[in-house]
């Protein structure tokens, strides 16, 4: 139904009344399974890129190195990482008209020394994935019939399937003023943000605000909402970036098929990052199945880390639009200048 759908309505699809619907959301709300709905948003089509960073650290500067990526603004997220890379997993934005200024950012971590080596993966679309409840057990574990899951890879991939990811290549650049982006900011901060707050936000008229929306949603840089859930907190969670070989549609079809939460992110027609997380016995049985892609995959790394252990300050990053000069303002000098701090 999504996660738009009302108390009534989800009442109405199980036979049960309104009130309980509330009760239990505000029960599941309380013990931190349910977490607030949030917008799925594409600002790349609104010129602000986004890119993971996997660095290596350098063992005798990793405490100097933590300090300085929680200060540098452009990194909105990052976490612990072991894999290819040990060291950490940074989310960042850039400037898309301008992606040499992250460039000269993480070489600058690299020729001062803080960091040994790292790679890097351009976000142009994400999907997070609905998570398929039928599988879910009443005791809270997961019913997944990891075998099934791997005989579906052996038997292979026919002809004409097609992949049901919400994302597009498209890489237009959508030309948008000052008001557009609070507006993002305000949906990024709230699903629940109403059109008369946005109004109060922008200081322009309800109709303007209602008028905006529907075209940053025609655009493609409002995709909907999806809900989130922190039912997950035992599993070990990983990002594993791919490159498809052949059968692109049936590979990714197969992540696709896992009834668990995750999100794909996608930087070409054949490479993409998956991120997922599973219990130690779901792990094992899904690194069996994987193995099964690998003929189909020209190359592949995993990076493993646990669940969100740093707030997201996505919000923020609205605040590098330059209103006056319409367009965005990456901060690079002083992103320079705190590398300098800790090198």
């Amino acid at each position: 139904m999504g996660g738009s759908a009302s108390a009534q309505e989800i009442g109405d699809a199980l036979s049960i009344p309104a009130r309980t619907v509330r009760y239990r959301l505000s029960v599941m709300m309380e013990r931190g399974m349910l977490l607030p709905s949030y917008y799925q948003t594409r600002e790349r089509r609104v010129g602000l890129g986004e890119k993971i960073l996997v660095v290596q650290e350098e063992p005798e500067k990793g405490d100097d190195l933590q300090r300085c990526i929680s200060k540098i603004p452009i990194f909105y997220w990052y976490i612990p990482t072991y894999g290819k890379h040990d060291g950490y997993l940074i989310h960042s934005v850039y400037d898309v008209r301008e992606p040499e200024k992250l460039t000269k950012i993480v070489d600058k971590l690299k020729n001062t020394g803080l960091i040994q080596d790292y790679y890097s993966f351009d976000i142009l679309d994400t999907d997070s994935k609905r998570i398929d409840f039928s599988e879910y057990g009443p005791r809270g574990k997961w019913l997944w019939d990891a075998e099934l899951w791997k005989k579906e890879i052996e038997k292979g991939f026919p002809e004409g399937v097609r992949t049901p990811h919400n994302m597009s290549l498209e890489d237009e650049i959508i030309e948008c003023d000052a008001n557009d982006i609070r507006i993002l900011k305000e949906l990024k901060l709230g699903v629940e943000t109403s059109m008369t707050a946005l109004a109060s936000t922008t200081g322009i008229p309800v109709s303007s605000v209602r008028e905006k929306v529907q075209r940053l949603r025609k655009k493609g840089i409002v995709k909907g909402y999806r809900r989130a859930y922190g039912f997950a907190e035992d599993a070990i969670w990983f990002s594993c970036f791919i490159k498809i070989r052949e059968n692109i549609p049936g590979v990714l079809n197969m992540f696709y098929a896992l009834p668990h939460p995750g999100v794909i992110m996608m930087e070409s027609e054949t490479s993409y990052c998956v991120s997922f997380g599973f219990t130690a016995s779901e792990l094992s049985a899904f690194l069996e199945g994987f193995r099964l892609l690998t003929s189909n995959l020209e190359h592949y790394a995993f990076q493993f880390h646990l669940p969100d252990i740093i707030e997201s300050t996505y919000a923020n990053v609205f605040d590098f639009f330059n209103e006056e000069k319409n367009r965005w303002d990456i901060p690079i000098d002083k992103c320079m200048r705190i590398i300098d701090q800790y090198s």
